[in-house]
């Protein structure tokens, strides 16, 4: 609709002939004018700050160093962990009981000391 408005005023404008608004249009055309003044008077005395390229790159280095140190504790848990098996391993291998008996043990009882130590923690946080 609003096309073939435009487009009959355009060839109007060409022939040379006056264009006739209607009050109407001109009712539109004027809210149209005082929402974009209203929008320009908003966007001047309302200022939202963008943050420097400085800003963006800090936050990139502390991200990849946060990154960077979670990955090298990943990585010494990994090897203790497998170094705990290969120790397990070898000693079920070379079949000697007392360090066999010894590592069950502490199988069961550190599992057991971080539970009633986590609760003791989690009962401490709630209070």
């Amino acid at each position: 609709m609003d096309d073939e408005l435009h487009k009959r005023r355009e060839r109007e404008l060409l022939e040379g002939k006056a264009v006739e608004q209607t009050s109407d249009e001109l009712a539109d055309e004027m809210t149209s004018r005082q929402l974009r003044e209203g929008l320009d008077l908003l966007e001047a005395t309302i200022h939202v700050p963008t943050p420097s390229a400085a800003w963006f790159d800090q936050q990139i280095a502390a991200t990849q160093s946060k990154r960077k140190s979670r990955l090298v504790r990943d990585l010494v848990i990994l090897w203790i962990s497998a170094m705990l098996l290969f120790y397990v391993f070898y000693l079920t291998v070379t079949s000697k009981p007392v360090a066999f008996l010894s590592i069950q043990a502490a199988a069961i009882l550190v599992p057991l000391a971080w539970l009633i130590l986590r609760k003791q923690v989690d009962a401490h946080d709630t209070n």
